[in-house]
């Protein structure tokens, strides 16, 4: 009994000293995802790339629809969608670092649907105005609008495709690609004024649009593709 009630007070003693810093121990920290300030600024600057997008998406969506953009509208607000999902998810990685793989791969999904949404949209869109034979817009608020949406969403779009292969994000990289297609939209728009004037290729937006098109599916398949992925070490690599 005497035995009993000296250990006591020596285990609890033993048990609020720090625990000894071992090789083996330090090696464990260093390779937790929590502990990586470079995986940390990684994903603050993820979500400051997306907090953007969705910031310029919603402004510049609505002024879409009212100059008549239909196509980059639509491109914008499928990018709002899939940043504002990225914010959820990275936001989820900042709060548990070693648990951010489940929200990682629903945010693929939902960036795959969005490129899947953009491609079928765009597909019908140019082949109904191919069939009419709509002459493209040459309003000046038009012009201006996609040449705004241009200089902001192509570096985006540049931006999150790098630092979604860095971070291994199929989801951001997927949500550049969205960017990248509002990009493209709007080039078209610019592009196609001076084709129909110059040359009278009033065709070619809508052809070049279906070529956009092709390129978002492949996205959307290659993005919502079902995978496992893990966090080993400093960066994050797919399961096998």
């Amino acid at each position: 009994m005497l035995y009993n009630l000296g250990k006591a007070p020596q285990e609890a003693l033993a048990l609020s000293l720090p625990r000894p810093v071992t090789s083996q121990n330090a090696m464990s920290e260093a390779r937790s995802p929590g502990c990586d300030p470079a995986r940390l600024r990684q994903v603050t600057a993820a979500l400051w790339l997306v907090s953007v997008s969705v910031a310029f998406g919603m402004l510049s969506g609505a002024n879409s629809v009212t100059t008549g953009l239909a196509d980059h509208s639509l491109g914008v607000l499928a990018d709002v969608a899939g940043s504002a999902v990225l914010i959820w998810r990275f936001r989820a990685e900042r709060r548990q670092p070693g648990q951010s793989c489940p929200a990682e791969a629903r945010a693929a999904v939902i960036v795959a649907i969005a490129l899947a949404v953009v491609s079928v949209a765009l597909t019908v869109q140019s082949a109904a105005a191919l069939a009419a034979g709509s002459r493209p817009g040459t309003s000046g608020v038009t012009l201006g609008a996609a040449a705004v949406s241009l200089a902001v969403l192509a570096p985006l779009a540049r931006a999150k495709r790098r630092l979604g292969e860095r971070m291994d994000s199929r989801a951001l990289r997927g949500d550049g690609t969205l960017s990248a297609i509002g990009a493209a939209t709007s080039a078209l728009a610019l592009a196609a004024l001076m084709l129909n004037d110059t040359l009278r290729w009033w065709w070619a937006d809508r052809t070049a649009a279906l070529i956009v098109a092709l390129i978002a599916a492949a996205e959307a398949w290659h993005t919502g593709w079902p995978d496992r992925c893990r966090l080993t070490g400093r960066e994050w690599r797919r399961g096998p």
